[in-house]
């Protein structure tokens, strides 16, 4: 009805399934993953649970997809039946000929052992997949586990899917059916989408149907979230809703009053914890005031600015001053960043040790006792941000040092727990801790060759890669610098100067004008999506923080690098 009015070449918030509009979430990717191990096995169940509407059956149309032409598959959406109807059904969904008017327990089931284990010399196999699983009755279920016993060679021809709402896994829990709860060889709780998902769901759907413009405001999509608590198909219903209701009305964009119209239609309630708070909401602008102004006024005097990064780091070297001058360290195995220089121009200096010498004492001597004269009483976190806040040139006080410090000179911290190979990616020197049973380390993870350099303190020590590996417990916090705000990702139909940086930043790295592009158009995406899949990202389209912490790296020579 109003896809004319909005310029869509198709509804995108239709409930129906439609391949074309899939999305599948981090969740739905690793219940996806979860379901294809168990099928990797040798006969048995596979399970997925979770609320109505979270996306159970979009998931399994994508496994199905992926299935091998050599499975036949039996999709029963309709588990209301008695054991017969059941075997029935699955002999009419695999083709396997029966006796109509014979049709009993034993014939259906000698019918489909019979066709099975024929399938299974001609080296095919068969899926049972059930939805709406939690309506089976025991005699059904039992059944099913019956048909599973079926063998040949210790191969089993067949394995059961079975999908179903959370009161699925309850009903597996009772006792007559724990025979069956024991051959389950995988099983998935599918969550509800985030706030962070739910945005990307519903751009996404508008993109698949040919939206040029921003329909819903970014500041909207928290409270579809809100009303919808991130299930998908509550989600479809609000937006199509809210939709129509924008086409009533002529508007070109929908608003919140639309949404709320929208919800109430629907006899939804709204989680009101933020919405209906105003006196709270007084409060946290008040406080948010307060903050600006003590940042501005004290940010002068937390953090200070270096031309050049060897002299941050000769600042942070004051710290091991007294160190260095009452315990001279042993070059072949502790480096001093004041007897050895770290950064020249701001290009890395290799350490003056010997690489054999290090990776010999790593060998025979665990965790940190190849360096006996390393001074670990300087482990903490926030001693080891300080020195990367030196890293990039800027010099903090020890006593207040926190993530807030860098947001003068636009530096932003990026924690999360991850792999090695991810953080060589980001190409950031990065805060990581290190863990053995007793004792925890944080450290600076400054650079990275054939070995990796460490620094604690005002110290600088090289370990090898097994070393590090066996230590890093894969915490780890970046600084990166960027100019534009990236609180939010930079989507498919933004306007603005964050979109004018982005496009400018792309085309400055292929190597063409900057442009003067203002609208993140198809154009736009297509380069975002190019640029992501050279680097090993997810390519999306959406411009996120690791997205743009590349862009930077790549563009921006000063921008310090892990590599």
């Amino acid at each position: 009805m109003y896809q004319d009015f909005f310029s869509l070449k198709e509804q995108p918030f239709s409930i129906s399934p439609d391949p074309d509009f899939l999305f599948l979430s981090d969740r739905h990717k690793e219940a996806l993953a979860h379901l294809m191990y168990g099928l990797q096995g040798n006969g048995g169940f596979v399970l997925l649970t979770g609320e109505v509407g979270t996306g159970k059956t979009t998931v399994c149309r994508a496994l199905l997809e992926d299935i091998s032409d050599k499975t036949d598959i039996a999709f029963i959406l309709n588990p209301a039946q008695t054991e017969i109807e059941l075997l029935a059904t699955i002999c009419d969904q695999l083709n396997i000929a029966y006796d109509v008017e014979r049709a009993s327990l034993k014939v259906l089931f000698d019918a489909i052992s019979s066709w099975m284990l024929n399938n299974l010399d001609q080296g095919r196999s068969a899926i049972v997949l059930i939805d709406e699983a939690q309506h089976l009755s025991f005699s059904v279920l039992e059944q099913l586990r019956l048909l599973t016993n079926i063998e040949s060679n210790n191969k089993k021809p067949l394995q059961v899917i079975l999908i179903g709402q959370t009161e699925l896994q309850q009903k597996l829990k009772e006792n007559q059916l724990r025979q069956l709860a024991q051959r389950i060889t995988a099983r998935y709780h599918l969550l509800p989408l985030n706030l962070q998902e739910t945005e990307y769901y519903i751009q996404h759907r508008l993109n698949v149907a040919g939206a040029s413009y921003p329909i819903f405001e970014t500041k909207l999509l928290k409270r579809i979230f809100k009303y919808s608590g991130g299930i998908p198909r509550l989600i479809n219903l609000i937006c199509d809703r809210s939709m129509l209701c924008a086409y009533t009305l002529n508007s070109p964009k929908v608003t919140a009053k639309m949404i709320d119209s929208a919800v109430k239609e629907m006899d939804l309630s709204l989680d009101t914890s933020i919405l209906n708070k105003p006196f709270k909401q007084i409060w946290r602008v008040v406080l948010l005031i307060l903050l600006v102004i003590f940042t501005a006024v004290q940010a002068p005097k937390i953090i200070h600015y270096f031309n050049q990064p060897q002299q941050a780091l000769d600042g942070i070297a004051e710290l091991g001053e007294a160190l260095s001058d009452t315990n001279q360290v042993d070059p072949p195995v502790v480096i001093d960043d004041r007897t050895s220089t770290i950064v020249d121009n701001g290009e890395a200096i290799a350490p003056i040790v010997s690489e054999s010498s290090i990776i010999d004492q790593q060998a025979s001597l665990p965790w940190f006792d190849a360096y006996p004269e390393l001074d670990l009483n300087n482990n903490r976190f926030t001693n080891a941000l300080k020195t990367l806040y030196a890293v990039w040139g800027y010099e903090v006080s020890l006593n207040n040092v926190s993530c807030d410090q860098g947001e003068g000179a636009l530096l932003q911290c990026f924690s999360e727990k991850t792999s090695l190979q991810k953080l060589e990616l980001l190409n950031y020197p990065a805060v990581i801790e290190l863990v053995n049973d007793e004792d925890s380390v944080y450290t600076v993870l400054y650079q990275v060759g054939k070995n990796y350099q460490l620094l604690i303190g005002s110290q600088m020590i090289t370990v090898t890669k097994k070393w590090l590996l066996e230590y890093w417990s894969g915490e780890s916090t970046i600084l990166w610098k960027t100019p534009i705000n990236a609180s939010n990702p930079l989507k498919f139909g933004e306007k603005g100067d964050r979109v004018f940086w982005l496009s400018s930043h792309l085309n400055r790295l292929a190597g063409l004008p900057d442009g003067n592009k203002t609208r993140f158009d198809w154009k736009l995406k297509s380069q975002v999506i190019e640029f992501q899949e050279n680097n090993n990202l997810v390519a999306d389209g959406i411009a996120g923080k690791q997205t743009l912490m590349l862009l930077l790296q790549q563009t921006d020579s000063k921008v310090p690098s892990l590599l």
